[in-house]
């Protein structure tokens, strides 16, 4: 007697079950097909969230690489050369203290604030002490390679005022900023991970650069040596005096006491790393001063997406002491931002500030652009996949300043190679 089911006619039991467990097979392979292609895709109020705070960070870098193309002709700029050392290092303390204090202060989000201003005034105490150590270090090592190239000459104080004014100024407006914003989204259920960041990085380049540029200048142009030396003198002896009673107010917070102890060798060291990159810097606007604007656009935005991931992946690991490998997604869709919000930037550059570069430039720009991001968002898994390997290390402390300073380097130094390369090939 044939069987007859939902399959239809068939000869035989042997026929009719193995087409049952083909079906079978074909019902349990769509669901992990499904899994595997929801996997590499974000949710929507993610894209919503990283967006547009990313093309705003974007027009952030765009004005600071316009900014540094007009204060480079400054005479200040040309009499002090070790300010384009200066200026790495300083824009670096959006990465170093501005995007570290957002992503400290998204993880005290997720975990639930309870006195949020007790939490800030701990933190920006200690974010200010930062600042101004890392404003005189840097001075510091922008003087000495002046002596040693015989620039520096009688303008070591500016420099130093300069830095440290800088820092102080920059640490009070994006910290305040940044501060604001994190209690902001909390309140309307957004996701500080996801905006907090982008948005110090948006203003924190075009205004370092500002204050910078114009407190160099107003030092500089004083015209009395006794009373620019003196007025210098007294800048710096006030800000080293406000470092002790500023860590001792950080000291005695217990939210901020743990950064006290462990946030010193990763910004020390990214301000290292950023002085490197300033000295490149210092070069390249000797040999290629039509690039100058662009170094601000591509370590700007690769710093910006790299802060991203690591906020989030530095959160969810202080939270549940795991890494989340799902975020794949995200990094794959950060990466697909690079060629869309560079070109975006890039065109936006163009129509404000032609330069009419040759298409060679632009296609090494981009291939500088992928690799830099690439390699930054593969670093910063390493990174917090190395957390538990040091025991009581915060990622929120160190993979942010580090990450950016690296993408300052990894982005000045690729964009310079390559175009040097295709320079010395006679296509460029």
């Amino acid at each position: 007697m044939p069987v007859i089911n939902r399959l239809g006619k068939m000869n035989n039991n042997d026929e009719r079950e193995s087409l049952v467990k083909r079906d079978e097979d074909a019902l349990k392979v769509k669901p992990v097909q499904q899994n595997f292609i929801s996997s590499l895709l974000i949710s929507k109020s993610d894209a919503i969230q990283v967006i547009p705070p990313f093309f705003l960070a974007g027009m952030g870098t765009l004005a600071a690489g316009i900014l540094l193309n007009a204060v480079k002709e400054w005479t200040v700029f040309k009499e002090i050369s070790e300010l384009f050392i200066l200026v790495p290092a300083l824009l670096g303390l959006k990465g170093n203290l501005a995007m570290t204090l957002a992503s400290r202060l998204s993880t005290e989000a997720h975990r639930g604030i309870s006195s949020p201003l007790y939490v800030v005034k701990g933190y920006l105490s200690l974010d200010q002490a930062q600042a101004l150590i890392v404003g005189i270090l840097s001075s510091v090592v922008a003087a000495i390679i002046g002596i040693i190239n015989h620039s520096a000459g009688n303008n070591m104080l500016v420099l130093c005022a300069t830095a440290v004014i800088s820092a102080s100024l920059v640490s009070v407006l994006l910290g305040g900023l940044m501060c604001i914003i994190v209690i902001s989204s909390t309140k309307y259920r957004f996701n500080p991970d996801n905006v907090a960041t982008p948005i110090a990085a948006s203003l924190g380049d075009v205004v370092t650069l500002s204050i910078i540029a114009v407190t160099a200048r107003f030092l500089y142009r004083i015209p009395d040596p006794v009373a620019q030396k003196t007025l210098c003198i007294v800048i710096l002896v006030f800000f080293v005096c406000l470092i002790p009673p500023l860590l001792t107010y950080a000291w005695h917070n217990p939210h901020a006491r743990p950064a006290v102890l462990q946030g010193w060798a990763p910004i020390l060291t990214a301000m290292v790393i950023s002085s490197a990159v300033g000295f490149i810097m210092s070069k390249v606007s000797e040999q290629f001063s039509e690039i100058l604007g662009f170094l601000p656009i591509i370590n700007g935005v690769g710093g910006n997406l790299v802060s991203i991931q690591a906020s989030r992946l530095s959160t969810h690991y202080n939270i549940y002491g795991v890494v989340n490998f799902k975020e794949l997604a995200m990094t794959i869709f950060l990466w697909g931002l690079v060629i869309p919000g560079e070109g975006f930037i890039l065109a936006v550059k163009e129509l404000l500030e032609p330069q009419h570069l040759t298409i060679i430039f632009y296609t090494v720009y981009f291939l500088s652009a992928l690799l830099q991001v690439g390699i930054l968002l593969s670093i910063c898994y390493f990174m917090i996949m190395a957390s538990p390997l040091v025991r009581g290390l915060d990622p929120d402390l160190y993979a942010i300043p580090l990450l950016t300073a690296m993408g300052d380097f990894f982005g000045t130094g690729l964009l310079t190679a390559m175009v040097f390369l295709v320079h010395r090939m006679g296509l460029y």
